[in-house]
């Protein structure tokens, strides 16, 4: 092809295509071409003549002319007499005011008395004002300031929001006229939320306040008290009875001592028409328990029982050891006397059917002798008391040799009428054999369990007693009567007896420094003398349950799990891999030297096949509770508790 052909070809193809933008173009000239082009438009652009203008209303302000239905919001914190007055002259002053207003009709006044501005929960004037303004029943609320509105921030912004826009047509205001706000006024906006955020500020430093007020009164004495039913505080710090009031206590107290229960005397204090602090008439067996376990009531006091842990919800909590407190045993007389109290919170705590206050016996002669019988549901009780009351029935010098005993029968000393080489000859003890045919105590720090091997071991009986010496440190339990003061019932013979045990439990994981994470299972040792049958418990001879593998330990037996040996006294803690360990183990000791010395097997056979029908049989004496006390005769409370009945 020729040069003239290609340029030719060249021409005709540049003709056809669109022409090009140029390479380079100003940065802002689409900007200035829009700028002009918007210019030009609104110069030549004429309002249509027909188009008629709508103005907006005025801004709404609290002082125009406008007829206004006025509903007032007054609320105290306390029902002190100067809030009471407080709430008295915000209610006159309120109504002179809107009288006063040419344009103003009172519509409602609301008040909530002793109610907290932190939430609208306790507060049910506020709740109904506000159900009433979203059915139109007025047009305006006057409150003295945001504080007495709400002291949450959320709870102002967020009512204030729903009472304008819930009806648009018919927006409702809020004048605070301590800040001078007027809540439909859009300008004010900031304002409010400022105000709002003071408001909670001083609502929360009042908190801060009141506790710093607290643990002063606190640590210079000076303890915070408030009247009671049966108890009116003095200005000078104390209580004094008040004594028509006092007859509904004594007999709540005196009443569960004679067997009532808290539904019967809830019935007679309500037949009766004995009224509360707050005058109420009618009892239930919750505000009956509820008089029974407030100290003061005995004397004592507690100061700080419980403490807000969250002031904006009102939320409480056990003081324990959140806050300070104080317990002062003996602070003022009481109603009725500490044994009294004590002996009532047995019964109650013990369920127990008799109608009478549970004795203590002990056994005081032959091989059983200072064991103690028990109700392991009973509370308020402890080692130290288990041992008080076992040592009522030795002398001196036999206690002293006894105490020797068990220190022998525990292995911590020797004895000086067997050979040592004896006591270096170690046997397995019979807890490493332990199969599901034999009977089995399982303790927990709030429960005990027996299998129902036990109860076939007993002959099948219906009620059971449970013995504890705190010196040899042995359970036993032996078949009894319905009468016995502490029986059992064993209603199910084809289920295990297991029974809450929390103070007994504590009692004995106390005395033996037992690590309270963990179970202890006991094998039992039978004895049938004539008839008469009694199980064994050596509690120095445990089998550990460890972890949570309950269901695992329920269906294992010693001779199917790995051996482990492990420390279980409080006193020998320390830090265990807890994945590492079997679900069964045994203490660390047998571990050195493999089971209990010849001399200790020998010493305790020696206890066992000594116990006669005479001693299984053998009742014990009754002896001084030192859990309670000395109190009235059962004889004494009743004919008191009929006085009481009378005199009401």
């Amino acid at each position: 092809m020729s040069e003239d052909q290609k340029k030719k070809n060249e021409q005709e193809g540049n003709a056809t295509e669109a022409p090009r933008r140029p390479a380079w173009r100003p940065q802002d000239a689409d900007r200035e071409a829009y700028r002009y082009e918007t210019k030009r438009r609104i110069q030549h652009y004429s309002v249509p003549p027909q188009t008629i203008f709508r103005p907006a209303k005025p801004v709404p302000t609290i002082r125009d002319d406008s007829y206004k239905r006025v509903a007032v919001y007054a609320r105290v914190s306390t029902k002190s007499k100067e809030q009471v007055s407080s709430i008295e002259n915000q209610t006159k002053y309120y109504t002179e005011k809107i009288a006063k207003t040419p344009n103003w009709e009172l519509a409602e006044i609301y008040s909530d008395e002793g109610k907290s501005g932190t939430s609208k929960k306790w507060r049910p004037q506020f709740k109904k004002m506000l159900e009433d303004a979203a059915n139109n029943n007025f047009d305006l609320i006057v409150c003295a300031s945001v504080s007495r509105f709400a002291r949450r921030i959320t709870t102002l912004i967020e009512e204030v929001r729903l009472l304008s826009t819930t009806n648009p047509s018919h927006p409702v205001g809020v004048y605070f006229e301590t800040e001078d706000l007027y809540t439909l006024d859009p300008n004010i906006r900031e304002r409010l939320h400022m105000q709002g955020l003071f408001a909670e500020w001083e609502s929360g430093n009042k908190s801060r306040r009141m506790i710093l007020s607290y643990d002063q009164r606190i640590c210079t004495g000076q303890f915070p008290l408030s009247d009671l039913l049966g108890l009116r505080h003095t200005l000078e710090g104390g209580f004094v009875i008040e004594e028509n009031e006092a007859i509904t206590v004594k007999y709540i107290f005196l009443g569960t001592l004679c067997g009532k229960t808290a539904e019967e005397i809830a019935d007679v204090l309500t037949e009766k028409q004995r009224p509360t602090l707050r005058g109420r008439t009618e009892w239930t067996p919750q505000m009956v328990k509820a008089i029974m376990e407030n100290e003061r009531r005995w004397g004592d006091l507690e100061v700080r029982k419980r403490v807000v842990i969250d002031y904006t919800e009102k939320t409480t909590a056990k003081n324990d050891g959140i806050r300070g407190g104080a317990f002062v045993p003996g602070y003022h007389k009481g109603i009725v006397t500490p044994e009294i109290a004590r002996a009532a919170h047995m019964m109650r705590a013990s369920r127990y059917k008799f109608g009478s206050v549970p004795d203590v016996y002990v056994i005081d002669e032959g091989a059983l002798k200072g064991f103690v019988s028990i109700s392991p549901t009973w509370r308020g009780i402890d080692n130290q008391a288990f041992q008080d009351i076992s040592r009522q029935v030795y002398e001196e010098e036999e206690f002293e040799a006894l105490q020797h005993e068990a220190n022998v029968l525990h292995g911590k000393e020797h004895s000086n009428v067997i050979s040592m080489s004896l006591n270096e000859y170690r046997v397995a003890p019979g807890v490493m054999f332990m199969s599901r045919s034999d009977p089995q105590l399982t303790f927990s720090s709030k429960a005990l369990r027996l299998n129902k091997v036990c109860r076939e071991r007993l002959g099948q009986q219906r009620y059971v007693e449970f013995l504890y010496h705190p010196i040899l440190e042995v359970i036993a339990v032996r078949s009894c009567y319905a009468t016995n003061p502490n029986a059992v019932l064993w209603d199910d013979s084809k289920s295990a007896l297991q029974l809450c045990s929390s103070a007994f439990s504590g009692a004995v994981y106390d005395k033996l420094d037992w690590m309270k994470q963990y179970k202890f299972r006991f094998r039992g040792v039978t004895r049938v003398r004539g008839g008469e049958r009694i199980i064994f418990f050596f509690l120095d001879e445990p089998q550990i349950l460890v972890g949570k593998a309950k269901d695992k330990i329920d269906a294992m037996d010693a001779t199917g799990s790995t051996t482990k040996f492990i420390p279980y006294k409080e006193s020998d803690r320390a830090e265990e891999d807890q994945a590492a360990i079997s679900a069964i183990a045994y203490p660390e000791l047998w571990r050195e030297k493999f089971g209990v010395s010849y001399e200790i097997k020998q010493k305790r056979n020696g206890v066992l096949d000594a116990v006669s029908v005479q001693d299984i049989s053998n009742r014990g004496r009754k002896v001084i509770n030192p859990f309670i006390g000395v109190i009235p005769s059962q004889e004494e409370l009743e004919a008191e508790v009929e006085q009481l009945y009378a005199s009401m």
